[in-house]
């Protein structure tokens, strides 16, 4: 199977491929007997197969009760396939039995995977198992100290597992009930457990490596914690100073403006927490500790755009990713100030990372509107939910204002098509963006004025 796929198809669309087939098989397993308590339509048992592979948490059913164990153990098996990548693990099941990959399949696991070569892929698959089971593992033993004195030995253990492991693959998706985490607003344990791995998973695994090997230097704290800064990648530089930013500015929104609102009620270090939390959700989790159907248009709209941006490259997050919208920022004030050059953090950025950023930034606006237009002849809601729905399906964060199982059959499909384009779409992009074209004939016009604005 693996020397087909290789022999017919490119990386790229063995990627898409495997996206397909573990979505497929994941909607007959869920639509099997053993897997549900009660009948419901093929078209939700997609939806779910697909909202868990493609990491995002909509849903048109409670897991919770419609699934039994077999189909919440379902579930939870393409939340941790769909978040690591179908791909990723088949390779690790290789490197396990050979312990060597082939070109073809290192140049899959580098799109796959955001890697910017082709060393050490072996090592950094091995890796991204590791990071993943140590972060999954501590979050669950957390969780366990409130959920098993609540559910028993059994069922703590189970909700524990499956709500850490969601949360770390940014999924959003929990088997406790409807409210999701909304019973646990005032728990710390679960509420900044949860915000924890959403983080840690949405910050992407070249993050973590690049963190882990310049630990080393921090003997003396105090006199080496500029050096690690100066240490790091340029790519992690950016990606935790944004992801910085994006938390703490979605925090204060928040909570400035939901304080007598979602947030009415709650003690002032809870509103802290809840806003911080839900602000963490954004970064593509679809977890909630507050009621979303009551927040304000206001904050439906930041949420949209902060939902749009997602987690970073390499990681289980969707969206355009943090660093995406670094460097469109970073190319709207280089054009403000008119420089030629454009350079941050002392580097010098080359105009292709600009190019294939302004190009996935326009794919994603482009399917946004297209979406919107569809399911504004569809769909009679109102245009900002709409607009709230497209935005959490298409950034895999699994956030909703309540109309998600109301959807008509043509929306259910239009939001199942955008979970995928969220999922696999940035990598498609991206590789076809580093393809090079021969040329026959080098030919070089005469340059053209265009008035702009």
């Amino acid at each position: 199977m693996r020397r087909f796929l290789f022999a017919h198809f490119k990386p790229t669309t063995t990627l898409v491929l495997s996206f397909a087939f573990l979505i497929l098989s994941g909607t007959l397993l869920l639509a099997l007997p053993i897997s549900n308590t009660t009948s419901v339509p093929l078209i939700d048992h997609l939806f779910t197969a697909t909202t868990s592979t493609c990491v995002t948490g909509l849903v048109t059913v409670v897991v919770a009760d419609q699934y039994t164990v077999f189909g919440q153990f379902v579930v939870l098996a393409l939340i941790q396939l769909g978040g690591l990548g179908l791909m990723t693990v088949i390779s690790v099941i290789l490197l396990f039995m050979h312990n060597k990959l082939e070109l073809k399949e290192r140049l899959l696991l580098k799109d796959a995977l955001n890697k910017m070569d082709f060393s050490n892929i072996s090592s950094f698959i091995k890796g991204i198992i590791r990071f993943t089971l140590f972060f999954e593992g501590i979050g669950a033993l957390l969780l366990m100290l409130v959920f098993i004195p609540e559910y028993g030995l059994v069922k703590g253990i189970w909700y524990s597992i499956f709500i850490s492991i969601s949360a770390f693959c940014n999924a959003g998706i929990d088997n406790i009930g409807p409210l999701s985490l909304l019973p646990y607003q005032n728990n710390p344990i679960v509420v900044l457990t949860v915000a924890c791995l959403i983080i840690f998973g949405g910050l992407g695994f070249t993050v973590w490596f690049d963190i882990k090997n310049n630990l080393g230097i921090l003997y003396n704290f105090r006199k080496k914690l500029k050096k690690l800064r100066l240490k790091f990648q340029m790519h992690s530089k950016i990606v935790i100073y944004v992801t910085i930013g994006l938390l703490l500015s979605g925090t204060i929104l928040i909570f400035l403006i939901e304080y007598n609102n979602s947030l009415a009620g709650l003690s002032f270090p809870s509103k802290v927490m809840n806003a911080f939390f839900q602000s963490t959700t954004l970064r593509t989790a679809g977890f909630f500790t507050i009621d979303i159907t009551i927040i304000h248009r206001i904050t439906r709209l930041i949420m949209v755009i902060y939902m749009l941006i997602g987690g970073s490259p390499g990681g289980t997050a969707g969206g355009i990713k943090t660093t995406t919208f670094f460097l469109l920022c970073l190319m709207t004030i280089t054009q403000i100030k008119k420089r030629d050059e454009m350079r941050t953090f002392k580097r010098h950025i080359p105009k292709s990372n600009f190019i294939g950023a302004f190009i996935i930034f326009a794919g994603y606006l482009f399917a946004v509107l297209m979406a919107w237009l569809i399911m504004l002849c569809t769909e009679g809601f109102d245009p900002l939910d709409i607009l709230f729905e497209i935005a959490s399906a298409i950034g895999t964060v699994g956030l909703t204002v309540g109309i998600t199982p109301s959807l008509s059959f043509i929306g259910k499909c239009v939001i199942i098509l955008l979970m995928f384009i969220g999922r696999v779409g940035p990598i498609t992009i991206a590789y076809a963006l580093g393809r090079k074209h021969k040329k026959d004939v080098e030919l070089k016009y005469p340059n053209a004025e265009i008035i702009v604005g």
